[in-house]
């Protein structure tokens, strides 16, 4: 999907230089500008001609830390719009618009989201708004979409302490953090593993805290035991030996944690070095991309994590039609159809399902709304509720998820296998890890 031509102003705050690509394109009487911020991939969709916009302005994480997650996510953000535009566009009050995305690279760093959201406010005056990628990174953003009264779909943001500050325009498309580690924990008690004793090792960022002060209290009340609790920072850690070490020596048969991508990798990597084999391995948002077992290896087979989407899990009008939930958007084989027409965007990933619903969501907002005034559209979002490729959409009073379900993945000889809940299991979990 092509973000919008922009008028380049000098920017009072110094951010990360970028190289600003831009390629015209003329094809079937219509002519578009795709501008891109980093590596520029060429897009297999044009914007239908004769249409006005719906500017949707965001921040992803093109570069940094979160770079392999922001990237998946934008190819989902692009394919989802792809697919609206191509699809018919969004209908309001008998006019038809395209969905076009207004996109800067943060870096990953919570110092560029500010001056970042303020121009893509200001200056290239979006009208809706997309979180960026992390809950770090949406928490520093969502006042900004109070200050300006702009709608903003949070899609990498799960930490619930986000619903918890007041904010009346920010609604969460995915589940909270606080039940992402829930079906690793249902297994262990189900297939009696409850003598394990548990050590959890996470960032130290909202969400990945959130998640596993969440998971640590259900599983203590599922009649687990937990031996071993502690953090690390969530930026530029490079050796988590001693906590390894550390939770080992406590007893702890089993590892849940982590944070995201880097630092999963690390933690998986640095298991051997000390020595340790869990039992059961379970980690944040690592364990869903495909470089984790790429660069891992054997090492990958067996971890288990928790994910927001699975193209394995269908979603389909079928189903929202036997749940009585109206659907909307493109089916799963669709989105990934949009998706896989973009150049190196690889698999699609729960990032990427997740970023793609947001979309989707909005959309469809603004068309039941039959309004883009920010007022009418919040109030519809806040009352929608329906079904897409990425599951269900819900959200309670406060604007958090409260209609999606999560899975359990585990990599099983080189592939990634929903483990749980077993209704939409294609496999079943292989217990206990071994390290190769």
């Amino acid at each position: 999907m092509q973000a919008k031509p922009r008028k380049l102003a000098t920017r009072t705050t110094t951010i990360i230089v970028i190289v600003i690509v831009a390629i015209v394109v003329v094809s079937g009487g219509g002519t578009y500008y795709y501008i891109n911020y980093v590596a520029p991939r060429p897009i297999s969709c044009t914007l239908p001609s004769g249409r006005d916009a719906i500017t949707v302005g965001f921040t992803i994480s093109l570069t940094g830390t979160y770079n392999v997650e922001g990237s998946k996510s934008l190819a989902g953000i692009e394919a989802a719009a792809c697919w609206i535009n191509s699809n018919g566009g969004v209908t309001v009050n008998g006019k038809t618009y395209n969905i076009v995305l207004d996109y800067h690279d943060d870096a990953s760093s919570s110092s560029n989201i500010s001056p970042l959201y303020t121009s893509i406010i200001t200056q290239d005056h979006a009208q809706f708004l997309l979180a960026p990628y992390s809950s770090g990174l949406t928490g520093t953003a969502a006042p900004l979409s109070e200050q300006n009264n702009l709608v903003m779909l949070s899609h990498g943001g799960s930490s619930d302490s986000i619903w918890t500050k007041g904010y009346k325009n920010v609604f969460g498309v995915l589940s909270p953090a606080s039940t992402y580690f829930k079906n690793a924990i249902d297994w262990l008690v189900a297939n009696n593993h409850s003598g394990d004793k548990l050590a959890f090792l996470h960032a130290d960022d909202s969400f990945s805290t959130a998640a596993s002060v969440a998971a640590s209290r259900y599983a203590v009340q599922q009649g687990l035991t937990m031996v071993y609790n502690n953090s690390y920072p969530s930026m530029g850690t490079q050796d988590l030996s001693t906590q390894l070490t550390a939770a080992q020596v406590a007893g702890a048969d089993d590892l849940l944690g982590g944070g995201h991508y880097a630092d999963g990798l690390k933690i998986v990597q640095q298991l051997s070095s000390v020595g340790w084999t869990p039992k059961f391995i379970s980690l944040l948002v690592a364990v869903t991309e495909p470089q984790f077992q790429q660069q891992l290896g054997g090492a990958a087979n067996l971890v288990t994590g928790p994910s927001q989407w699975e193209t394995i899990v269908t979603y389909s009008p079928a189903t929202a039609q036997a749940a009585d939930i109206p659907w909307y958007g493109p089916t799963e084989s669709q989105f990934v159809d949009y998706y896989s027409k973009q150049a190196n965007a690889g698999s699609p990933t729960y990032h990427s399902g997740e970023a793609g619903a947001a979309i989707i969501v909005l959309a469809d907002a603004i068309q039941k709304a039959n309004s883009l005034d920010t007022n009418v559209v919040r109030q519809t979002l806040y009352g929608l509720h329906i079904m897409t490729f990425f599951g269900v959409f819900q959200v309670d009073a406060t604007g958090k998820q409260s209609g999606h379900s999560m899975v359990l993945v585990q990599w099983q000889n080189g592939g990634l296998d929903v483990v749980a809940p077993t209704a939409v299991a294609s496999s079943t979990v292989n217990y206990p890890y071994t390290g190769s």
